[in-house]
Parts: structure tokens; C-alpha cells; sequence
């Protein structure tokens, strides 16, 4: 094949991918004004190519958006910058808005001189009117947690605060700078020597959600705290119950009281012998259950309990009767006609004949609304959580996340004299990859390396992070170079199984990561920023030796 026979092919793929590309493509030459576009283009900004050869980009871009394109544009020219990606607005023909995620390269002639600008755009306008929708909905969720007069927090897996509500911030007489980042048992110890230590850990161990009563002396009240376990920790509703308690306790002093308020009461009132029967229901159950009482009496609740809750209302009559204080639990019940309602339950044993026999007394309340909203709250609040802590086009760890857990490290690594790796990667030729397939090939392949990356790290503490465009961070606590060296080899062989093709101009068949890492020990004088100093020269020089391969520092 002659040189020009291979020249005229290879612009006729360009001419072929130009035209049916299916982002925008348009040529631009070094005064702005368009050469060439192809139909994405002209069908994205609503202009025939015709009437756009006549106009610069700058007449149809959005005027806030201009200075910062304009920029660009200089960097590029000045040899400053190879290529450059931003938000872009345009105005369409017809005076409508549409937003675009602008790509601009420069391309030279064989003597080396800019000949035009290659711009390729992609309409991101239903993205950006989410992200806008979400960033309401993320000031919403604030609004509520924050006026809210129930303390509520959050609490990642080693029990450090993340968040806390005005309310938490009252009741503790602590500000949000001097709880967020530690951890809870530490700022109150007289809380980590209550039943609060044992039931977070086992909510978070189990993952299931637990709701109890204390007393707690330092604050002198009655509390009840529900824990919601997540993939980000805990999060705790805690809200004084000290009235509700005195009245129940009060219910409960005398059976003549008992009686009067029983059958004046909205809330349902049940007397049960040892095995867990009905042997009285006041009036209430009928609105309540849609049940009379004699429908009850001799019958076990249990089989009117939601299949979800039965194991935990089994556990807990055994406490009520191990227990001489009274008991309050949440669960569902089903109503007569097969709807199930969250009820509240407080329940307290009552001695009889020199304390041979037991009755448990329950006061039982119809939650349902409340507990609705407190679930759309937890969800909410783990939605805003989720939007601020993870990436949104890899869905793993963002940047922010990698340089909070850094620092925190770090410093345990110090503190605790272990080990600590900081690892970098780097997709090799991703540029050529994005350029030759496009960016939405291009995002999916993010997407398929950052969760081919995060299954390779067994260790719940390992944090792989997005750190930017196709750069990955990757924090290993308590990991020696050698073990460094055992993950590295894990993360590549994970990309390399993915087996995704490559452009042909790379020189590769299928895409690969580059790593570099550099490791602090007992003994190293290296300080924090020197370590990363070191992981980015190694992963440089993976780079340079060929690619698709590690080095250590």
C-alpha cells in the first residue's frame, strides 16, 4: 500500500466516523468559525451545516460560558494544554438552551503549525436538569433532618460521628466540629458503658435494625433509640420518652387505675398470661385491629405478627419477663381484613400471688405514619449521603472520600505504628481511547475497570476512589510492599480479564492499567506528602517501562 493510498484510507474512515458519529462533530478553524459539521451536530444545535459554516462558536455559546471556553482555546494555541473538556452551553436556533460536554483538540499540519480545532460535544441537558433536580432534593433532605426535634446521627463502621442534626447537637452541649470525625465512645464514655455499646454493635454486625429504652443518668431521662445499619454505618434516631415512660409506669401502679384508663383509652391496652395469650384486650383493639375482644381473648398475637418481625417479638417476650423494666418494641400487625399497621408496644411483667404468678401488661399505639416518615427520612438522608461520598459515573469512592480516609489513616498508621501503602493508577492510552470510540464508550469502560477494581480488594478497609478523569487511588492500611505487591498484581489481572478492546493506534490489544505505590513503615522518615510524592514517580515510571505493570518506590 503506497503511502498516499494509505493516507486516502485513513481519511475516508475519518470521513466515515465524522459523519455517522452519533455525538456531535464539528471542525473549527483558529478564528472559531465552523468548517465543517456533521448531522449530530447540526441536529443538536438545530442549524443546517450551511448556515453554520457562517457563524463563530462564540455567537451561539451562552455568555457565561465564554470567558472559560475562550481560555481553553488560548492554553491549546499556546502548546500549554493537548486537550480540554467542560460544560458547555449553546444557544440552538431556536433560542432554546442546550447543554453539552465539550471535547476540544487541536491538529497541526506536517510542519508542526495549529491548522483547526476538532470539537466534539455530547448533549448532556437531561443530566444536568437531574443533577440541578438532585441538589434540590439533597437541600430538601437537609431542611427536614436539620428541623427536626429528635436527635439523629450517623455513624460510620468504627463508630465515628459523619453526621449530626441540630437536635444531636443540642443534647450532647457538642458542635458539629467537635463531633464529626470521632468517635462516639471516645466524646461520651458513660455512653460506651451502657446498653447502647452492645446494641450499635449488633446492629451493625447483623445488619438489622434495633430499637430500645435506657435510662441514662448523665443526661437524667429515658431515651428510646432506633439504629438503622447501611453500607455507610449506622445511622441512630434517639428521642426522649421520660413522659411517656412516667405515664406507663403510672398506668400500671394499681389495677383500679389500670381499669378506668383501659377502657377510656384510643390506645389498646392487653393483659397476657406466660405463654404470650390475650386474657383481656380493651375496647380500643376493635379500631386498632378492626378485632372485639372476645375475637382475641385465649388467642396468640403471634400469629398476627408481620413473618419479618416474629423472630425479634419472640426474642423480646423472653426479655419482658427478665426484665423488670418496661419494654417498648416497634413491629408490625395484621389487622383483620390482612392489612399490616406498625405498632408501638410497651409491655411490663406484673407479679401476682407473692410473685408465683405472671401477667404482662401491654399499652400497644398505631405508629404507622410516624414510622413511614422515619424510614422515607433514613432513605433520604442515606441518598443524600450516597450523592456526597460516592462517584457518579463509577459509583465507587470519590475524590473527596479518598482524601478524608488519607489523612485519617495516615494518621493511625502513625499512632498505631503499622504499615501503610499508597497506591496510584492510571488507565494507559485512555485519551487514544476516548478519542477513537467516544466518550460514552469511554465512560462505560470507567465503569466496568472501577468495579473490576473494587472486587479485586478483599479487605473491608482497602478503599479504592476515582480521583480523576481515569486516574484511581487506592489506600491499603496496615499492608507491607510485598502484600502491596500481591494486590497490585490482583488489580491488574482484573482489568486484563475484562478483556476491552483498544484503539489500534495504541499498540495494545485490549486496555490496561499502569500502578505505582509507595509504602510507609516503622522507621520511615517519610512524611505524607512525600509518600504520594513517590506512589505518583513509581506509577510514572510503570507508565514510561512499557505500561500495563507495577512499580514500587
Amino acid at each position: 500500500m503506497t503511502l498516499f493510498s494509505k493516507s486516502k484510507r485513513e481519511a475516508d474512515l475519518f470521513g466515515s466516523a465524522f459523519h455517522y458519529a452519533s455525538i456531535g462533530m464539528a471542525l473549527v478553524d483558529l478564528d472559531g468559525r465552523f468548517i465543517v459539521a456533521n448531522p449530530s451536530a447540526q441536529t443538536m444545535l438545530g442549524y443546517e451545516e450551511k448556515e453554520l459554516i457562517n457563524l463563530t462558536f462564540g455567537q451561539i455559546t451562552h455568555p457565561d460560558d465564554l470567558e472559560e471556553d475562550y481560555r481553553y482555546v488560548k492554553q491549546l494555541l499556546e502548546g500549554e494544554i493537548d486537550t480540554f473538556q467542560m460544560e458547555k452551553r449553546y444557544f440552538k436556533k431556536t433560542g432554546d438552551i442546550v447543554t453539552v460536554l465539550l471535547s476540544v483538540s487541536l491538529v497541526y499540519d506536517r510542519h508542526g503549525a495549529p491548522r483547526h480545532f476538532i470539537s466534539q460535544m455530547m448533549d448532556i441537558t437531561e443530566k444536568t436538569q437531574a443533577v440541578s433536580e438532585v441538589r434540590q432534593l439533597t437541600m430538601r433532605i437537609s431542611t427536614i433532618l436539620e428541623s427536626i426535634s429528635d436527635a439523629f446521627f450517623s455513624l460510620d463502621h468504627e463508630f465515628r460521628f459523619i453526621y449530626t442534626n441540630n437536635a444531636a447537637q443540642e443534647l450532647f452541649k457538642r458542635n458539629k466540629e467537635q463531633m464529626i470525625g470521632y468517635s462516639i465512645w471516645e466524646l461520651f464514655p458513660w455512653l460506651a458503658e451502657s446498653i447502647s455499646h452492645l446494641e450499635y454493635r449488633l446492629s451493625m454486625e447483623t445488619n438489622q435494625h434495633r430499637m430500645y429504652e435506657q435510662f441514662i443518668p448523665r443526661l437524667n431521662n429515658w431515651f428510646e433509640s432506633n439504629l438503622y445499619p447501611s453500607e455507610f454505618g449506622l445511622s441512630v434516631h434517639f428521642r426522649q420518652i421520660t413522659e411517656r415512660k412516667r405515664i406507663a409506669d403510672k398506668l400500671l401502679e394499681s389495677e383500679k387505675s389500670f381499669r378506668l384508663l383501659a377502657e377510656n383509652s384510643s390506645d389498646m391496652i392487653s393483659k397476657h398470661d406466660r405463654d404470650g395469650l390475650f386474657t383481656y384486650v380493651s375496647p380500643a383493639c376493635y379500631m386498632l385491629l378492626g378485632f372485639r375482644d372476645d375475637e382475641l381473648i385465649g388467642s396468640s398475637p403471634f400469629v398476627l405478627y408481620h413473618p419479618d418481625d416474629r423472630g425479634r417479638m419472640l426474642e423480646n417476650q423472653e426479655l419482658i419477663y427478665s426484665n423488670v423494666e418496661a419494654n417498648t418494641i416497634t413491629y408490625r400487625m395484621r389487622r383483620k381484613e390482612g392489612v399490616y399497621r406498625w405498632l408501638e408496644t410497651t409491655s411490663r411483667v406484673i407479679y401476682h400471688d407473692g410473685d408465683r404468678t405472671q401477667t404482662i401488661v401491654s399499652v400497644s399505639r398505631d405508629v404507622t405514619p410516624r414510622k413511614e416518615n422515619e424510614l422515607k427520612m433514613i432513605e433520604k438522608y442515606q441518598l443524600l449521603h450516597k450523592l456526597s461520598h460516592v462517584d457518579e459515573l463509577t459509583n465507587i469512592a470519590n475524590r473527596r472520600v479518598f482524601d478524608e480516609s488519607w489523612n485519617k489513616e495516615w494518621l493511625e498508621a502513625q499512632h498505631h505504628h503499622m504499615p501503610i501503602t499508597l497506591m496510584l493508577g492510571d488507565i494507559d492510552n485512555f485519551k487514544l481511547f476516548n478519542d477513537t470510540f467516544g466518550h460514552q464508550k469511554g465512560d462505560e469502560c470507567l465503569r466496568q475497570i472501577a468495579a473490576a477494581l473494587r472486587s479485586a480488594l478483599k479487605r473491608p478497609l482497602d478503599i479504592v476512589a476515582r480521583y480523576g478523569g481515569e486516574e484511581f487511588g487506592f489506600i491499603l492500611p496496615q499492608t507491607s510492599e510485598e502484600r502491596a505487591a500481591n494486590i497490585a498484581s490482583r488489580l491488574l489481572e482484573a482489568v486484563r480479564q475484562l478483556k476491552i478492546p483498544h484503539a489500534e493506534l495504541s499498540g495494545c490489544q485490549q486496555v490496561t492499567i499502569s500502578l505505582g505505590s509507595a509504602t510507609w513503615k516503622p522507621g520511615c522518615s517519610a512524611k505524607q506528602d512525600e509518600l504520594f510524592t513517590h506512589a505518583d514517580k513509581a506509577l510514572y515510571q510503570a507508565k514510561r517501562e512499557g505500561k500495563d505493570r507495577y512499580v514500587s518506590h
